[in-house]
């Protein structure tokens, strides 16, 4: 795998001038360099685009999968994601993310009964960090398992139609829901819930859908670049699917 470019500000982050003499700034690039001695490593990087001038102080993430997790349940592997930033918006974030090998898609997987984490930076020691990692790996590998009730789950048209109209709604109607419905491989085209799900979050967060305006001129929906929407988005459509079992 070739390396990933972390943002910059995983790399040299800043503390703001607003923040306390207590916030101790934790850079997400000591964060990842703990979590490779511990066998995980980096698989995409991402941020915000700079509200302020300085790029070192927005937020970003980083997914990772571990050496011990990375083969395919499902077809999906499981991975966590590193949410970070520094300018005292939010804590150290992990959450369970899962990968879809069959589209090269990331997906970031949210219920009650997935573990997240949140800490606090006064409160980041290495042993928190490499505790809370695993522990999120671990669900995140269950939740790699679940995938076998989505499958199991087969949708009516009526309930297809519904789903679509529910993930629509959450990225304010910008995709018809007919256009979330279209399957991009002959393997997507079958009814059952992780399936739909799929062919939904694909049309949703990866955009490229061809339609007609209503003037017959060939259109092509937007995907979602921003990482708070996309992250955002990713954790409503799984909640979404969980209501449907």
């Amino acid at each position: 795998m070739s390396e990933i470019l972390l943002p910059e500000a995983a790399t040299n982050g800043v503390k703001m001038s607003k923040l306390s003499d207590k916030y101790s700034l934790i850079s997400t690039e000591s964060v990842i360099d703990v979590l490779k001695d511990e066998g995980f490593f980096v698989t995409q990087a991402n941020s915000l685009k700079p509200r302020k001038n300085d790029p070192r102080t927005v937020r970003h993430f980083v997914r990772m999968r571990h050496d011990n997790y990375k083969s395919a349940i499902e077809g999906s592997i499981p991975e966590i994601l590193v949410v970070n930033s520094h300018d005292g918006s939010s804590s150290l974030r992990i959450d369970a993310g899962l990968f879809r090998m069959v589209c090269s898609n990331g997906l970031i997987v949210k219920s009650a009964e997935i573990a997240s984490a949140r800490i606090r930076h006064l409160d980041v020691t290495a042993e928190k960090v490499i505790d809370e990692s695993m522990r999120v790996i671990k669900s995140a590998q269950e939740a790699a398992r679940r995938v076998e009730l989505f499958r199991s789950k087969l949708l009516s048209e009526a309930e297809k139609t519904q789903f679509s109209v529910y993930a629509s709604l959450i990225w304010d109607g910008r995709v018809k829901p007919h256009q979330l419905l279209e399957a991009r491989r002959d393997e997507d085209k079958t009814d059952d819930l992780w399936t739909v799900f799929n062919r939904v979050q694909e049309n949703l967060v990866r955009g490229g859908v061809v339609s007609r305006s209503p003037n017959g001129r060939a259109t092509r929906t937007h995907g979602i670049r921003a990482m708070d929407n996309t992250i955002k988005v990713n954790t409503k459509l799984w909640e979404l699917a969980e209501e449907f079992l």
